[in-house]
């Protein structure tokens, strides 16, 4: 049975540094965001229904609310810091990339040396920082953890932009798309058509229709639907709220469109979503 796992942080508010991880753990979920760097070969995981085998100095990103589950790992194999997802969904910046995100989960050391080895030497000094007596080592390692976020966001970007020139699309468009995920972040709860959307950009919504679902490989009402999926989760993990009153809050107008665009999303229907946790919630 999934549960839900409950972060508990120490004097360092809102981050967690584990030392080692335990052999197996069940699938679970917590609204913190978790970096694992590997320490020997062979640690086995599943995130959202996908193994994954970290080998020495390959790390896995866990992204908040994502379904995880520890299947095989060796004693002192690993070591991990999660931190509050309050990190990353305070900046829209960060917000607004959270899908193109949440698709790495792994970082292999060969195939991204440069790229993992940045992040072991940042993932290291935050172990040391956290544990020195030094009166602003929480702002310290704030500041290392978003220097990890934005190293895997430009990496993630940069492949993304790369893509994007294959099929001559341009930064000028792209930041018509950007203005309007941001848009779309401020008002999801509202009832926003895709015509309020694109005028908001100043483009025809036939337009615009075609230039965001190239950019985000999605189409407005799905993106919409996931953005809303995003904030229904985290009301199902923080709150007590009814279900329904969970979807209302999201933005979503019926419960039908709510249970399947959730159950796309998350693997599974929103009741069976909580009731597969401990009904406990985070400590802030």
């Amino acid at each position: 049975m999934s549960q839900k796992e409950t972060v508990r942080y120490a004097a360092v508010q809102d981050i967690m540094i584990i030392p080692h991880g335990p052999k197996a753990y069940p699938a679970h979920w917590h609204n913190a965001a978790e970096f694992i760097l590997a320490l020997t070969d062979g640690c086995a995981y599943r995130v959202q229904n996908t193994e994954i085998t970290l080998n020495t100095g390959d790390l896995l990103l866990i992204w908040p609310r994502q379904l995880h589950e520890t299947v095989d790992v060796t004693e002192d194999g690993v070591f991990f810091i999660q931190f509050s997802d309050r990190l990353i969904e305070n900046n829209l910046d960060l917000t607004i990339a959270m899908r193109m995100l949440a698709r790495n989960n792994r970082i292999s050391r060969e195939e991204e040396p440069e790229l993992a080895g940045r992040l072991e030497t940042l993932m290291t000094t935050i172990r040391e920082t956290y544990d020195e007596k030094d009166p602003f080592s929480e702002t310290r390692c704030k500041v290392l953890i978003y220097q990890m976020i934005l190293l895997v966001a430009d990496h993630a970007f940069q492949t993304k932009k790369r893509q994007w020139e294959e099929k001559s699309l341009t930064d000028e468009a792209w930041e018509r798309v950007r203005e309007s995920c941001a848009y779309i972040e401020s008002h999801y709860a509202e009832n926003i058509r895709q015509a309020d959307v694109a005028a908001a950009v100043g483009l025809s919504v036939f337009y615009f229709s075609r230039l965001f679902r190239k950019y985000m490989q999605t189409s407005f009402p799905q993106y919409v639907a996931h953005v809303r999926v995003r904030a229904a989760a985290g009301l199902l993990g923080r709150t007590s709220l009814p279900v329904t009153e969970c979807a209302w809050q999201a933005g979503f107008q019926s419960i039908t469109a709510f249970n399947k665009s959730f159950l796309d999303t998350m693997g599974l229907s929103p009741r069976d979503y909580r009731k597969m946790y401990q009904n406990i919630r985070e400590e802030s």
